[in-house]
Protein backbone atom coordinates (compact mmCIF):
# COMPACT_ATOMS: atom_id res chain seq x y z
CA UNK A 1 0.00 0.00 0.00
CA UNK A 2 1.00 3.57 -0.68
CA UNK A 3 0.59 6.99 0.19
CA UNK A 4 -1.67 8.83 -1.33
CA UNK A 5 0.36 11.36 -3.99
CA UNK A 6 -1.01 14.18 -2.76
CA UNK A 7 -0.24 13.40 0.70
CA UNK A 8 3.37 14.74 1.93
CA UNK A 9 5.42 12.99 4.68
CA UNK A 10 7.50 14.69 7.29
CA UNK A 11 9.73 13.02 9.78
CA UNK A 12 9.52 14.33 12.93
CA UNK A 13 12.18 13.24 15.53
CA UNK A 14 12.53 10.18 13.88
CA UNK A 15 16.42 8.09 13.46
CA UNK A 16 17.31 7.28 9.91
CA UNK A 17 16.59 3.35 11.28
CA UNK A 18 12.78 3.66 11.55
CA UNK A 19 11.67 5.77 8.53
CA UNK A 20 10.86 3.05 6.36
CA UNK A 21 8.15 2.03 8.39
CA UNK A 22 6.48 4.62 7.39
CA UNK A 23 5.95 3.09 4.46
CA UNK A 24 4.07 0.45 6.72
CA UNK A 25 2.17 2.41 8.78
CA UNK A 26 0.78 5.30 7.72
CA UNK A 27 -0.75 4.11 4.17
CA UNK A 28 -3.29 1.91 6.13
CA UNK A 29 -4.10 4.76 8.75
CA UNK A 30 -4.50 6.77 6.34
CA UNK A 31 -7.22 4.76 4.14
CA UNK A 32 -9.19 3.91 7.89
CA UNK A 33 -9.30 7.49 7.67
CA UNK A 34 -10.53 8.08 4.28
CA UNK A 35 -13.01 5.22 5.00
CA UNK A 36 -14.41 6.34 7.95
CA UNK A 37 -14.47 9.95 6.57
CA UNK A 38 -17.07 8.51 3.49
CA UNK A 39 -18.94 6.61 5.94
CA UNK A 40 -19.56 10.34 7.80
CA UNK A 41 -20.18 12.19 4.00
CA UNK A 42 -23.06 9.27 3.33
CA UNK A 43 -24.05 9.18 6.84
CA UNK A 44 -24.35 13.15 6.64
CA UNK A 45 -26.21 13.66 3.45
CA UNK A 46 -28.11 10.67 4.02
CA UNK A 47 -29.22 12.40 7.49
CA UNK A 48 -30.14 15.90 5.42
CA UNK A 49 -32.55 14.02 3.59
CA UNK A 50 -34.37 12.18 6.27
CA UNK A 51 -34.95 16.30 7.56
CA UNK A 52 -36.00 17.29 4.50
CA UNK A 53 -38.60 14.57 4.41
CA UNK A 54 -39.85 15.04 8.22
CA UNK A 55 -40.26 18.92 7.27
CA UNK A 56 -42.29 17.92 4.20
CA UNK A 57 -44.13 15.69 6.48
CA UNK A 58 -44.93 18.57 9.03
CA UNK A 59 -42.78 16.93 11.61
CA UNK A 60 -40.94 19.23 14.06
CA UNK A 61 -37.32 19.04 13.44
CA UNK A 62 -36.90 18.09 17.19
CA UNK A 63 -39.02 15.25 17.12
CA UNK A 64 -37.31 12.11 16.39
CA UNK A 65 -38.34 9.22 14.05
CA UNK A 66 -37.21 5.51 13.59
CA UNK A 67 -35.29 6.31 10.71
CA UNK A 68 -33.21 8.52 11.84
CA UNK A 69 -32.56 6.43 14.72
CA UNK A 70 -31.82 3.53 12.63
CA UNK A 71 -29.91 5.32 10.99
CA UNK A 72 -27.72 6.18 13.96
CA UNK A 73 -27.34 2.31 14.95
CA UNK A 74 -26.19 1.62 11.42
CA UNK A 75 -23.53 4.74 11.77
CA UNK A 76 -22.06 3.06 15.02
CA UNK A 77 -22.41 -0.34 13.92
CA UNK A 78 -20.62 0.18 10.54
CA UNK A 79 -18.02 3.06 12.52
CA UNK A 80 -16.99 -0.22 14.61
CA UNK A 81 -16.97 -2.41 11.49
CA UNK A 82 -13.63 -0.46 9.99
CA UNK A 83 -12.55 0.23 13.51
CA UNK A 84 -12.26 -3.74 14.47
CA UNK A 85 -9.75 -4.94 12.52
CA UNK A 86 -7.41 -1.68 12.25
CA UNK A 87 -7.35 -1.03 16.79
CA UNK A 88 -6.58 -2.30 19.63
CA UNK A 89 -8.90 -3.04 22.76
CA UNK A 90 -7.53 0.12 24.51
CA UNK A 91 -9.14 2.01 21.42
CA UNK A 92 -12.49 0.28 21.23
CA UNK A 93 -13.03 0.66 24.59
CA UNK A 94 -14.39 4.43 23.38
CA UNK A 95 -17.09 2.59 21.12
CA UNK A 96 -18.04 4.29 17.85
CA UNK A 97 -17.76 7.58 17.04
CA UNK A 98 -20.58 10.19 19.19
CA UNK A 99 -21.13 12.15 15.88
CA UNK A 100 -21.29 13.29 12.28
CA UNK A 101 -20.91 16.24 10.36
CA UNK A 102 -20.01 18.43 7.27
CA UNK A 103 -17.40 19.22 7.34
CA UNK A 104 -16.49 15.11 7.88
CA UNK A 105 -13.53 14.84 10.15
CA UNK A 106 -11.34 14.59 8.34
CA UNK A 107 -11.96 16.47 5.30
CA UNK A 108 -9.19 18.83 6.27
CA UNK A 109 -6.93 15.95 4.79
CA UNK A 110 -8.49 14.85 1.89
CA UNK A 111 -9.98 18.00 0.61
CA UNK A 112 -6.49 19.69 0.96
CA UNK A 113 -4.49 20.75 -1.94
CA UNK A 114 -1.00 20.07 -0.07
CA UNK A 115 -2.16 17.31 2.80
CA UNK A 116 1.12 16.80 5.03
CA UNK A 117 1.45 13.74 7.53
CA UNK A 118 3.88 13.68 10.61
CA UNK A 119 5.45 10.35 11.28
CA UNK A 120 7.47 9.87 14.44
CA UNK A 121 9.30 6.73 15.64
CA UNK A 122 11.87 6.54 18.22
CA UNK A 123 11.29 2.67 19.22
CA UNK A 124 9.85 -0.67 17.18
CA UNK A 125 7.14 -0.66 20.13
CA UNK A 126 5.21 2.33 18.71
CA UNK A 127 5.02 4.91 16.47
CA UNK A 128 3.15 8.61 16.48
CA UNK A 129 1.26 10.08 13.07
CA UNK A 130 0.19 13.74 13.58
CA UNK A 131 -2.37 15.32 10.97
CA UNK A 132 -2.73 19.34 10.82
CA UNK A 133 -4.87 21.10 9.30
CA UNK A 134 -2.45 22.29 6.43
CA UNK A 135 -3.99 25.81 5.62
CA UNK A 136 -5.29 26.96 9.48
CA UNK A 137 -3.44 24.22 11.40
CA UNK A 138 -6.09 25.22 13.87
CA UNK A 139 -6.87 21.89 14.68
CA UNK A 140 -4.90 18.17 14.18
CA UNK A 141 -5.31 14.57 15.03
CA UNK A 142 -2.37 12.61 16.72
CA UNK A 143 -2.29 9.11 16.79
CA UNK A 144 -0.84 6.36 18.13
CA UNK A 145 -0.07 2.96 17.00
CA UNK A 146 1.30 -0.18 18.35
CA UNK A 147 2.35 -3.91 16.54
CA UNK A 148 0.01 -6.48 16.99
CA UNK A 149 0.14 -9.88 15.83
CA UNK A 150 -2.20 -8.67 12.93
CA UNK A 151 0.12 -5.64 12.05
CA UNK A 152 0.27 -1.87 13.41
CA UNK A 153 -2.90 -0.69 14.76
CA UNK A 154 -4.34 2.34 16.54
CA UNK A 155 -4.19 2.58 20.33
CA UNK A 156 -4.73 6.09 20.61
CA UNK A 157 -6.08 8.90 19.53
CA UNK A 158 -5.75 12.70 19.92
CA UNK A 159 -7.18 16.22 19.06
CA UNK A 160 -5.49 19.56 19.72
CA UNK A 161 -7.60 22.88 18.83
CA UNK A 162 -5.84 26.03 18.20
CA UNK A 163 -2.13 25.93 16.76
CA UNK A 164 -0.50 25.68 20.46
CA UNK A 165 -3.60 23.64 21.86
CA UNK A 166 -2.80 21.03 24.21
CA UNK A 167 -3.58 17.47 22.96
CA UNK A 168 -7.33 16.10 24.29
CA UNK A 169 -7.54 12.08 24.18
CA UNK A 170 -10.25 11.26 21.53
CA UNK A 171 -12.57 8.24 22.44
CA UNK A 172 -13.16 6.88 18.75
CA UNK A 173 -11.61 7.36 15.09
Amino acid sequence: MELPKQVKLVFGDTPEKFRPYAAEIVPPLLALLEARNELEREIWARSIRLREEKAAAGISPHQSIPAEEELWEEFHRRCMELARPCCTETMLKGGPAGSFGKPARYDYLFDSPDPAVCFTMKSPKKAVVSIRNPVSHAYGYRFTLRPSQDGWKVDGAECALGEQGAWGVEHSL
